[in-house]
This record gives C-alpha cells, sequence and structure tokens, in this order.
C-alpha cells in the first residue's frame, strides 16, 4: 500500500511540473478556411501538415476579436484570412506558403504587448497587421520596432503613431487607416472651402480619442483657415442624450456640427437630433460608417450625415468586386470599410514577400519601396515612402453619405 502511494505522489508530481512550464499554447492549425480557435490564438492557410515541398512562413494578425472594437477585428481577420486563402491558391512565393497566426488583443493594451511578444519570439512571425485600438497600438508597437519586424496598422487611428520612430533609420511601423489628422483635414476642406461653411460645431467624446478629434480640429481650423469654432461640446462614453449639448447649438446659430465619438455615442447623436427636430448638417470621423450606428437608429443615418472614408462599395469596380468576394466567402461584409483595409494591409504584407523573400527587414524595404500596387482602398500604386508611411491621407481620403442605408459617395 505504501509503494502504491509513493508511485501516485510521483506520477501527480511529475504532471505538475509539467503543467507549470509556460504558456501552453495549442497550436494545431485547422485546415485552410477560416480557422478554428484555441486559447485565443488561430492559425491557418500555409503549407498545414507539411504539404507542400517549397515550406511555409508564419505572417501575424493581433486584433480585437473580442470587446468593444470586436467588429473592426473580425472584418479585417476574415479579409486577412482571404488574401492568405489566395496568395497560397496562386502558388506562394517560390513554392512556399503563408501560415495566418491570429490573436485577440481583447482591446486590452497589456493584452496587445504579450501577443505581439508571443508573434515576434515565438511564432516567428515574418510580418503582422493589428491592431483596432491605439492605445494598444502605441504600448506595442516598440516591440516591432526594436525586433525589426514589419507592422501594418488597418484600423487604428492616432495620429501620431506611425510617426513615432519617423527619425529612426528604419521605421518598421505602417498605416492603412485614415489617420486622425488627416481625417480631420478632409472634413474641413470639404466643410470650409468647399461649402463656405463658416458657423462650425464641434461635438465630441472626452476619451483620448475625441479629446486628440478636438485637438486636431481646433489646429488644423486655425493654421489652414484662420479660424475657430463657434461651439464647443462635449459628452461621456454611454451618454444616452445630447439634447441640452445640441440646443447650444442651436442657439448659437452653428451650420455645420463635427462629431467625432464612436458608434453607442454616435446613434445616440442621431436620436437626440431627432427629438429635438433639429437637423444640422453633419460630419463626422470614420466611426460614424461602423455598422453598429445604423443597427442602432435605422433610417435617421439617412439625414444629412457625412463621415470620412477609404472605401465605399460604389466607388470603382475593383471595390465591388472585392466586396462580392467577401460575401461569397462568408456570406456577409460585416464592416466594408475595415475589411478593404485588412486586405490591403495583407496584401501588401504579401507582395512584399514574393519580391524580397522572408527575411523581415527585406520585407521592410520592399513595403516602404512598393510600386504598382493595386488596393481596393483608395490608397495609391505607391502607397509610401521613406518620410510617409500613412497610405491614406487627405489627398486620397473622401466623404461618404448614407444612402437608403448604405454609404456611398456623394
Amino acid at each position: 500500500m505504501r509503494k502504491a502511494k509513493w508511485w501516485l505522489s510521483l506520477a501527480l508530481a511529475l504532471t505538475l511540473g509539467a503543467a507549470g512550464c509556460g504558456p501552453q499554447l495549442d497550436q494545431s492549425a485547422p485546415a485552410g478556411g477560416s480557422g478554428g480557435s484555441s486559447g485565443g490564438q488561430t492559425s491557418s492557410g500555409g503549407a498545414g501538415a507539411g504539404q507542400s515541398g517549397g515550406g511555409e512562413f508564419n505572417v501575424g494578425l493581433a486584433i480585437s476579436l473580442s470587446g468593444g472594437t470586436a467588429k473592426f477585428g473580425e472584418a479585417v481577420k476574415r479579409a486577412a484570412q482571404m488574401a492568405v486563402d489566395e496568395f497560397n491558391e496562386a502558388g506562394g512565393a517560390d513554392g512556399k506558403k503563408a501560415k495566418l497566426i491570429v490573436y485577440d488583443d481583447e482591446a486590452k493594451p497589456e493584452k496587445s504587448v504579450e501577443i505581439v511578444q508571443r508573434l515576434i519570439q515565438q511564432d516567428k512571425v515574418v510580418a503582422f497587421v493589428g491592431p483596432a485600438n491605439s492605445g494598444n497600438a502605441k504600448a506595442h508597437i516598440k516591440f516591432a520596432q526594436e525586433a525589426g519586424v514589419p507592422e501594418i496598422i488597418p484600423v487604428a487611428t492616432g495620429t501620431a503613431i506611425t510617426d513615432t520612430y519617423a527619425n529612426e533609420e528604419k521605421n518598421y511601423i505602417f498605416r492603412v487607416a485614415p489617420y486622425d489628422r488627416g481625417q480631420v483635414e478632409t472634413i474641413l476642406k470639404w466643410v470650409v472651402a468647399d461649402k463656405k461653411f463658416t458657423k462650425i460645431g464641434l461635438l465630441h467624446d472626452t476619451t483620448g480619442y475625441g479629446q486628440g478629434g478636438k485637438a486636431d480640429v481646433e489646429a488644423v481650423l486655425k493654421e489652414q483657415y484662420n479660424m475657430s469654432l463657434t461651439a464647443v461640446e462635449s459628452f461621456q462614453v454611454n451618454d444616452t442624450n445630447m439634447e441640452a449639448q445640441l440646443s447650444k447649438m442651436r442657439d448659437a446659430a452653428v451650420e455645420v456640427v463635427i462629431f467625432y465619438g464612436l458608434a453607442p455615442e454616435a446613434a445616440q447623436y442621431l436620436k437626440s437630433r431627432q427629438k429635438l427636430d433639429y437637423y444640422p448638417l453633419t460630419v463626422a470621423s470614420w466611426a460614424m460608417g461602423d455598422p453598429t450606428v445604423k443597427e442602432l437608429v435605422g433610417d435617421l443615418v439617412n439625414r444629412d450625415v457625412y463621415m470620412v472614408q477609404s472605401f465605399t462599395i460604389d466607388q470603382s469596380e475593383s471595390s465591388r468586386a472585392f466586396h462580392e468576394k467577401v460575401v461569397a466567402k462568408f456570406g456577409e461584409d460585416i464592416f466594408p470599410i475595415a475589411s478593404a483595409q485588412g486586405y490591403d494591409c495583407m496584401r501588401l504584407i504579401l507582395e512584399a514577400v514574393k519580391k524580397a523573400g522572408t527575411d523581415p527587414k527585406a520585407i521592410r524595404d520592399a513595403i516602404e519601396n512598393m510600386e504598382g500596387f493595386e488596393g481596393v482602398t483608395a490608397i495609391g500604386e505607391q502607397p509610401f515612402t521613406k518620410e510617409n508611411h500613412e497610405a491614406l491621407n487627405s489627398s486620397n481620403m473622401f466623404l461618404a453619405t448614407y444612402k437608403d442605408g448604405a454609404i456611398v459617395k456623394p
């Protein structure tokens, strides 16, 4: 009996010891398709089970698949997967296939830091796409920069992110999303230069996102037009009534309201307009185009609402074809602009691999010097230069509006 207990204790100790050896990641790769998930990580595409004689390489996606920006992340994930599938079906690069490694950052900066380090150190990705949140980008980009692994941002729009390492010999941070300062320049060009409005109000949230938008609006208005805002009002996240702020705008004879906030509050803003029967022309950041807004307020989006975009389904034949391809593959296109930007991000990486191989530093150089790229967003054929790592800027962003519930170019 005593001998049996000794063997049982030894077996238990060995089991516990093995379980304590660092994080246990499920590295199984579902074959093709959109991939399965385990422990917050998914992987798919690539040679899978050694089926390719050319080998494979890993590309990463670190983005929110849960939390407040999950819809952005899911759209980007699907589009990135589609780009990888197309790359592999076309033969890859010199026979090498890509495998997409996906982690959910849960919209949390500390989680974002963890998974980016995991992508770089453990998964050995040659480049990666992400994130959705500016705070997450600010928290983790130093790890990509220090490791010399290129990152292309598909959603996060904080103005300063890509400039953080602009003075370094090699800047590894790129973006295919409408950064905030560029959005503000696009808005004010239309409002002031094109439409000649002079009484401009600003309604913004009190988070870093809204405060940053306020600073950009005031700066661009002063620097480029020598003007100041007629009225400035703010609101808290989760506020459900903005009638008081709108009443002040009306009393100040505001002609156009610039709205800077996220989808739930944008919906409350549109409801407050209806309650007051006051419909000032509204121009907003791209967040107003979040499908959540329409889901919450229905037809209220159709009345005098404009927002910055880099992609609409109707902007070109290629954009419409891309949208139809997404719908055919996934049964829906849950967030068209996020899908398009995610697709262009991953395609830039894969095109760079075709040109330069799988060395991350060579991939960075190939991305920066890419020519002849045909994106589905409004980005140019040469999206980046050494001095500019923003593929979308005020020269190719544009204002769109809702028509019968769909976002279209006016």
